[in-house]
């Protein structure tokens, strides 16, 4: 049976998986890393792909934060990763050393179709989703009608770098206040260092659940920029459902809580606001099928479907459309 290899690239670590044709993830892959530059990228998404069985893989899929552009498979702004503006050819990296076709989609965008297909093949799966990551940056990936959205600039879902505190610190981006600035996994390290570097979002839940009055203060201040992100994006799509996933998402309940208090605390002075979002519609991602790396897996089982199509089985198929 044909396989296929899905990198989720994040800024912290790495996953991966190997998905057979039914969407089944029959091997996984996990690096705990810090990455930074082109060049360590690319050695890291080829450990993935060397750590699992090639023997029936057919292609490979990356999701990696920032800007991806379809048309050229190039990708930049990744900040989180250390690469700007100039473009950097991933794709043409991968496929070199291993000699399959390689697809290449945002990491959040890959994420949402992967948590997309989880729950259809759970029999509960939506027509609409979005999915709000929170890890070492902060970004969304919406799928309408089973559709990815992915935006005129490959840039759809970037609400990582939309202002939120214009008081606020330095982004990455350069820009000051943004929520990713303000709310994502190194900002609650900042706002609470009493955990270790990656455990800091746990030990404040934590802190927050067993009753500490400035453990709640932190919470309740980062959940709300949190809960503001998950307005815009059920204003914005009026998906049916919202799925909280990356590394502080990963919290679990003690999170997910805290988010839907939130939620039920705006929606009690606006109907419209408790029509527009509700607290069950918001979930946590699977914390062992992981979504980034199982959609970047389907997105290659789509690549490789699109290679195989000869000139004449295109032009068919689009006539036929």
């Amino acid at each position: 049976m044909a396989t296929t290899i899905g990198i989720d690239i994040g800024g912290s670590s790495v996953e991966a998986v190997t998905r057979d044709e039914r969407g089944r993830i029959v091997d996984r892959y996990h690096l705990p890393e810090r990455l930074q530059g082109g060049s360590h990228v690319a050695a890291s998404a080829l450990a993935a792909v060397r750590a699992l069985d090639l023997t029936d893989c057919v292609a490979v899929g990356v999701g990696v934060p920032g800007q991806v552009d379809q048309s050229t498979g190039l990708m930049r702004l990744a900040v989180n990763l250390g690469i700007g503006a100039e473009p950097f050819d991933l794709v043409s990296q991968v496929e070199n050393v291993i000699g399959l076709p390689v697809a290449i989609e945002n990491d959040v965008r890959a994420a949402a179709l992967g948590a997309h297909e989880m729950m259809t093949l759970a029999g509960t799966g939506p027509n609409s989703l979005a999915l709000l990551s929170i890890g070492t940056g902060i970004s969304a990936g919406v799928v309408v009608d089973g559709i990815l959205l992915r935006g005129a600039h490959g840039m759809a879902g970037e609400v990582g770098h939309v202002v939120v505190d214009e008081s606020g610190p330095i982004c990455r981006c350069g820009q000051r206040g943004c929520l990713e600035a303000v709310a994502a996994g190194p900002a609650i390290g900042r706002a609470w260092p009493r955990g270790d570097s990656d455990g800091a979002a746990t030990a404040l839940f934590a802190a927050a659940a067993a009753g500490d009055s400035a453990a709640v203060k932190v919470a309740s201040r980062i959940t709300g920029h949190i809960t503001t992100a998950l307005i815009w994006l059920a204003a914005a799509y009026d998906t049916e459902v919202v799925v909280l996933a990356g590394g502080v998402a990963s919290v679990g309940e003690a999170f997910l809580g805290v988010v839907r208090e939130q939620i039920v605390r705006r929606a009690a002075s606006s109907e419209l606001a408790a029509r527009r979002l509700r607290p069950e519609q918001v979930t946590l991602a699977d914390a062992v099928d992981p979504p980034g790396a199982r959609g970047a897996a389907l997105l290659a089982a789509r690549h490789s479907l699109q290679e195989r199509v000869s000139p004449a089985g295109k032009q068919a198929s689009n006539a036929n459309e």
